[in-house]
């Protein structure tokens, strides 16, 4: 039992430059995280009573101590990142909000101010510690988690805890998701449950199965008005964010980047949109959408090749003069040759 939580012991030099002991104790934990594999509960749960009975001030410095580990682990010593993430939630349990804020209200803010983060422990620890206290994360880290477990280079258990969101339905900040919000608020659930169905939607070409699962759904809210709030919606996936997150890509505001869950839900809806009859008015939707996912980002690249290939992809299985017009006005707009290849292939096999 380190001398820190024994409770006294003779001093030593390292001892003297680290008079409360934290840095010592600080090695310790993340000693027996190593050892143990991130097993808190070999002990009976005893170490972490004893440091659940630490003054408060100094089991939250201990919190931000070892998030600057968890950090550190992460680059140098990935295998232990897992229990000292676990750790952060055991330590914050029965913590107030404000007890917490030391070591909460930094990564809060970080996460509500950022596009994404590109390591998602830090992050994870904490949502996994306020969903486990009952407290409701703010609607902006909300989204920063969702984007995080989509474009962290290590998401970390974000995937998993993304899922549990469902409130917010889109990430606001892009105008079309912010007409989209809108637009559901005073929806019923059918369109709940039809965006819901979109958000799951996995590549360019959904199997067989998400659609046959996605036709009831479109059939609920009818045809026509999916169309007619689908084709709003597309019409503004052109313009900016109207916040100005920084970008993981570079220096400089992420005004046209798109928001990776968000742009899942584009994806599935142009799919659903496909299984409506044709009509001028998808057709036009899908290639103002194609276009906009193809718009070139400074250190990104076209903005979205999936969302490019999902909306040739819908417009083939969509059909008809106009589908077929839209292609052939994209085959002389675009620049993209994955889309240009794509567009080619779909009207080369197009049934008259």
């Amino acid at each position: 039992m380190p001398q820190h939580l024994a409770g006294g012991g003779p001093a030593t030099d390292r001892q003297s430059a680290d008079p409360d002991g934290l840095e010592a104790l600080a090695r310790d934990l993340y000693r027996r995280n190593a050892e143990h594999r991130g097993e808190w509960t070999l002990d009976g749960g005893g170490l972490v009573r004893r440091l659940r009975a630490l003054p408060v001030e100094r089991r939250v410095s201990l919190l931000v101590r070892l998030g600057e580990g968890l950090e550190q682990a992460a680059v140098h010593a990935p295998p232990e990142r897992r229990g000292l993430a676990a750790l952060h939630v055991l330590l914050a349990d029965g913590l107030s909000d404000r007890e917490l804020a030391p070591w909460r209200e930094p990564l809060l803010a970080e996460a509500a101010g950022r596009l994404a983060l590109w390591e998602g422990w830090r992050l994870t620890a904490l949502v996994e510690a306020d969903l486990a206290a009952g407290r409701e994360l703010p609607a902006a880290v909300v989204a920063t988690v969702r984007r995080s477990a989509v474009l962290a280079a290590d998401p970390a258990g974000l995937p998993s805890l993304a899922a549990r969101f469902t409130e917010p339905p889109l990430n606001p900040g892009e105008p079309w998701a912010d007409r989209a919000l809108a637009d559901l608020a005073g929806a019923g659930p059918a369109w709940r449950e039809l965006l819901a169905h979109a958000l799951t939607a996995t590549g360019a070409k959904p199997a067989a199965r998400w659609l046959r699962a996605g036709r009831p759904l479109v059939d609920a809210v009818g045809p026509g008005p999916l169309r007619e709030a689908v084709a709003g919606w597309f019409a503004l996936t052109g313009q900016p964010r109207r916040d100005g997150l920084p970008s993981p890509y570079r220096s400089g505001p992420a005004l046209h980047d798109p928001d990776p869950f968000n742009w899942r839900a584009l994806q599935g809806l142009s799919a659903l949109l496909a299984l409506t009859p044709p009509h001028p008015d998808g057709a036009r939707a899908l290639g103002v959408l194609a276009e906009a996912a193809l718009i070139p980002v400074r250190g990104l690249g076209p903005r979205s090749p999936l969302t490019a290939a999902a909306a040739v992809r819908a417009l083939t299985a969509l059909g008809g003069p106009d589908a077929r017009a839209e292609l052939e006005r994209l085959a002389g707009a675009s620049a993209h040759k994955p889309t240009l290849k794509a567009v080619a292939a779909a009207l080369t096999g197009w049934a008259d």
